[in-house]
């Protein structure tokens, strides 16, 4: 049976990209089953998904299209088995995410189309995007180095949060004026990520480490107990474009158990202040 589902992987790992992965391929199979449009499935996924340029190519190679894009007749139970496979991805599972630079980029295609094709495994940037786009009540972003460019990626989606009555969390150090070597990254970057919140009447919970030492060196960002990015990168150019880093993309109640920490940590980090 997996060699039999092998080919919707790709599929699935472009339909999880989506704020509701299960309601966006439940749509895809609906359409089918109703004598929809290869056009107008690829157009639904596209529009939820970031890797958007690798739809087609997925759909053909599920064969829920053919390669001039007409819908075939397997596609609405392929689409319907790519489905289930996304409800129990979403339960409990986790996917490998990547930061690739340029002299890996060659090692890391030849990976994915010995083990699977495209959409595996994850990029950095891309699935922390992701994972703040998909925050509806809250949103934590753990790091120990900030850049002022991460922080304008994801401002819109803190903005959105924050306006609709969500929380935003940020946890950092070097952030303190008596800081031993206070960052002046991490402190733009906070300004930034303020400026978002404070324009649609938000507030944003911010805890920094500002003592000797490295005190704070876990890369985190979490949405609603449910989605989480972990892993080495840090939250700048270099941890998300620049640098081989290697993560993973959380769902289910793993997710809860980071939650808790997180808190616990930020709390601690607001005492000592």
């Amino acid at each position: 049976m997996a060699r039999v589902l092998e080919p919707l992987r790709p599929l699935v790992s472009l339909l999880l990209q989506a704020p509701a992965p299960a309601e966006t391929a439940e749509a895809a199979t609906n359409i089918a089953a109703s004598a929809g449009t290869g056009p107008e499935i690829a157009a639904l996924i596209q529009d939820a998904v970031v890797d958007r340029r690798l739809v087609s190519y997925a759909l053909v190679h599920s064969g829920v299209v053919d390669e001039v894009g007409e819908i075939t007749r397997a596609a609405p139970l392929l689409l319907a088995q790519a489905h289930a496979m996304v409800a129990m991805s979403l339960e409990e599972g986790w996917e490998l995410v990547l930061t690739v630079p340029a002299f890996l980029t060659e090692s890391l295609n030849e990976m994915s189309r010995d083990n699977g094709g495209p959409g595996l495994p994850l990029d950095t940037g891309r699935t922390i995007r992701h994972v703040a786009e998909s925050a509806r009540s809250q949103l934590v972003i753990a790091a120990p180095y900030l850049h002022p460019s991460f922080a304008a990626t994801v401002a819109p989606a803190l903005s959105t949060l924050t306006k609709a009555g969500g929380t935003g969390t940020v946890i950092t150090r070097a952030l303190g004026r008596s800081a031993p070597d206070r960052s002046n990254a991490n402190v733009a970057a906070v300004k930034v990520l303020r400026g978002a919140v404070s324009s649609a009447g938000g507030e944003l919970r911010v805890c920094s480490w500002d003592e000797s030492g490295l005190g704070i060196h876990f890369k985190v960002v979490l949405a609603d107990d449910q989605l989480a990015y972990i892993g080495s990168a840090n939250l700048t150019p270099g941890g998300t474009r620049a640098h081989a880093e290697a993560g993973m993309l959380l769902r289910g109640s793993r997710v809860k158990a980071l939650s808790r920490w997180l808190h616990v940590v930020a709390d601690e980090l607001a005492r000592r202040s």
